[in-house]
């Protein structure tokens, strides 16, 4: 049986799965990571009671943390600035109206391209990057950073193990499920990841066959899913 593997938690994964099953193409849902509170989780719903000029949302995961602390802090009005297209409908859905979505969903191009200056609340995964720091520094930002969250690979079963053993294609969303992957499995199957930094991170670590489209968006990715799929099945 051929079929893709998706990586990220169901739920997360529904509009992609939706997309998979209109195009008829078969897949099963192994989750590789799972998130628990960060060092700073505890800090968010206080320094939401500050004033900020954005607030920077980098994920759908971010946006779930950020909303429910917003929410624990009677929903003050925030300047909300969401790295792309899926992150913006979570918050949005939820009653959290986002001012500006990055072009494109990359750290570089949200910090790079974001209006205005000031002070700058981040809360985000403990294993983000430092890049988006350093281009907001250059531009006269001043960022708090909050670790809100950790990402930790989730404990797989054996059937999980024999699900990604004969995978057909893996569809992989970031650096950390890639590493997920590497670390059950010796399976080493066409990637489609959701974008370039998710591809590199495949390719860094061994896979040789890697596509990923221009933009990160769910739309733009089930296509090169979809594609990769026909291609190695």
């Amino acid at each position: 049986m051929s079929y893709v593997v998706l990586t990220r938690d169901q739920k997360k994964d529904k509009p992609l799965a939706d997309r998979l099953e209109q195009a008829g193409v078969p897949y099963l849902s192994v989750p590789l990571l799972k998130h628990t509170p960060g060092p700073d989780h505890d800090k968010l719903t206080r320094f939401l009671g500050d004033k900020w000029d954005w607030i920077l949302v980098t994920s759908p995961t971010a946006a779930k943390f950020l909303l429910k602390a917003w929410k624990s802090a009677g929903e003050p009005s925030l300047r909300v600035a969401a790295i792309g297209k899926g992150t913006a409908r979570v918050l949005q859905t939820a009653g959290l109206a986002v001012s500006y979505t990055a072009p494109k969903a990359y750290g570089t191009h949200l910090a790079g391209d974001l209006g205005g200056s000031g002070k700058v609340l981040w809360p985000t995964s403990a294993l983000a990057g430092e890049g988006m720091e350093r281009i907001l520094a250059g531009r006269g930002f001043r960022l708090f950073r909050l670790n809100v969250y950790l990402t930790l690979p989730r404990q797989l079963d054996e059937g999980d193990l024999k699900t990604l053993s004969k995978a057909t294609t893996a569809a992989l969303a970031s650096p950390s499920a890639v590493r997920a992957w590497v670390d059950a499995t010796s399976a080493r199957p066409p990637v489609a990841a959701i974008g370039r930094v998710s591809a590199q991170a495949a390719l860094d670590a061994g896979f040789e066959q890697v596509w990923f489209p221009d933009d990160p968006g769910v739309e733009e990715w089930a296509g090169v899913i979809i594609d990769v799929f026909s291609r190695a099945s």
